[in-house]
């Protein structure tokens, strides 16, 4: 990206932090006259509060909330990654500036707590997102258009366990002191036969068991992934999975002295599954060539719109014959639901981390599919725009289901997540091409490798001008 893009993406996610840190409150914008002086005197004198173990969880949910913004504002500064260390400190103190400057506003709206905990936990969220950047540069070369399709493919998967496994991990608030291991370890016998969402209805159970399964499946292919000292399918599914398990068991035991986690063993299972089937799936999906496997997706677009939608419907929890009327409705509406991101606030952090991820994955499979159907590179506003019309519909529903809260935030974010879905299918694609190269332990062929690869029926799979999907291979699909 460019240092405007990065300048434009860091403005804006700087004065949503603005936005969410001031104007939203537990009763809606509270701004509260203060003299300039007293502002100043509290703002010098703002206290170190002495929190429990269950502040914990918010305090981490500050670290995480300005990751971004350090990564963004480091990477603004040198795009190419010139002067990594002077561009470093430039963005943390311009960061720290902003920290600083964020919560002495609050003290015009309060009650929003002003102390050098959470300055403390916004800077060192500040300080990661810096590092962060500076480590980008192992994985950046890996991640350019120009790069190898292959090796962006492993940097990519390596990135996403990466996210993945801080997401399981959400909140991040750690049994640290002997009193609260003893609490966590009596918890310990619930966890063995719980399963994710118990408390939810049977639909939504089926969806979180099914995606405790997807959401690992990458993973198993990564396991399956080996530099010998090309890049190569080195590693056979059920070793994968058994390594996968014996990761998904250690993260079992870290997730069970998180204090505000709920630790699942038979999760532990699922996401093994997923990693086996992910692994058998990079192997199945290296013997095959993907444009076949695209048409195929292509022409079933039409018979899966109407099993997605009736899904979404599902899960929102508006297949039923109880409804009521608009006025009805609009009784007990809660107006202050309509303020944007006031039903992130209302919650922890982590219960809008996983409400957020929850409707990106809901709405991104509309971009995916618009992808299949559209072949000169474009559908982007048409995926936009169906993604906000299906979430208007959804919320709307809700709006006239008793027991169910429409949430307007739903509407902007499934757009943004039908786009980027779309824009992010092409390199997935091109990633596609170069695994077809491959497969069943032969080398992935890396630039350099033999010209052609041959199955093991013989047949041959080439691009037009070599073993590497071309150029031309891809923009054609």
């Amino acid at each position: 990206m460019t240092a405007s893009r990065w300048a434009a993406a860091t403005l804006l996610f700087a004065l949503t932090i603005l936005y969410s840190s001031t104007l939203i409150g537990p009763n809606g914008p509270n701004f509260v006259p203060l003299e300039f002086s007293e502002a100043v005197s509290r703002f010098v004198h703002m206290p170190l509060a002495r929190n429990g173990s269950d502040q914990r969880a918010d305090w981490m949910g500050n670290v995480a909330m300005l990751v971004p913004l350090g990564f963004m504002t480091a990477a603004w500064f040198s795009p190419d990654r010139r002067r990594p260390v002077l561009a470093g400190v430039a963005a943390f103190v311009v960061c720290l500036g902003f920290v600083l400057a964020a919560k002495f506003a609050q003290l015009w709206f309060p009650p929003r707590t002003v102390t050098l905990n959470y300055v403390l936990a916004q800077t060192a969220g500040v300080g990661i997102g810096v590092l962060l950047r500076g480590l980008h540069g192992r994985y950046a070369a890996a991640l350019t258009p120009d790069a190898d399709r292959l090796e962006t493919f492993r940097a990519v998967l390596r990135i996403y366990t990466a996210g993945i496994v801080l997401f399981f991990l959400t909140p991040l608030d750690f049994a640290l002191n002997l009193e609260d291991l003893e609490s966590q370890l009596g918890k310990l016998p619930d966890t063995f036969l719980a399963m994710p969402g118990a408390e939810r209805p049977a639909v939504v159970r089926a969806v979180l068991m099914v995606a405790s399964i997807g959401v690992t499946m990458p993973i198993g292919a990564l396991l399956c992934l080996r530099a010998e000292p090309r890049l190569t399918i080195g590693r056979s599914a059920g070793a994968a999975a058994w390594i996968g398990f014996w990761w998904m068991l250690l993260l079992y035991a870290l997730t069970a002295t998180i204090i505000s986690a709920t630790a699942s063993l038979p999760g532990v299972f699922l996401r093994t599954s997923g990693i086996a089937l992910g692994a058998v799936g990079l192997h199945w999906f290296a013997r095959r060539d993907p444009r076949g496997i695209r048409r195929v997706l292509a022409a079933a677009v039409p018979w899966l719109v109407p099993v997605y939608v009736l899904a979404v419907a599902s899960v929102n929890g508006l297949i039923s014959t109880h409804w009521i009327g608009p006025e009805t409705a609009a009784v007990d509406f809660y107006r202050l639901g309509l303020y944007p991101l006031f039903n992130y606030y209302i919650v922890t952090k982590a219960q809008a981390a996983k409400n957020i991820a929850a409707h990106v994955a809901m709405y991104a499979p509309i971009g995916v599919m618009i992808w299949l159907r559209v072949r000169d590179g474009g559908g982007k506003t048409m995926a936009f725009f169906a993604a906000v019309a299906l979430s208007a519909l959804v919320e709307g529903a809700r709006f006239l289901r008793p027991g169910l809260v429409p949430d307007i935030n739903a509407i902007p974010l499934a757009g943004a997540a039908a786009w980027m879905a779309l824009s992010a299918m092409p390199p997935v694609w091109s990633m596609a091409m170069a695994i077809s190269r491959g497969g069943g332990g032969s080398p992935l062929p890396l630039p350099g490798a033999g010209p052609d690869w041959r199955d093991r029926d013989g047949g041959q799979r080439t691009g037009r001008h070599g073993s590497m999907a071309s150029a031309d291979d891809v923009e054609e699909y």
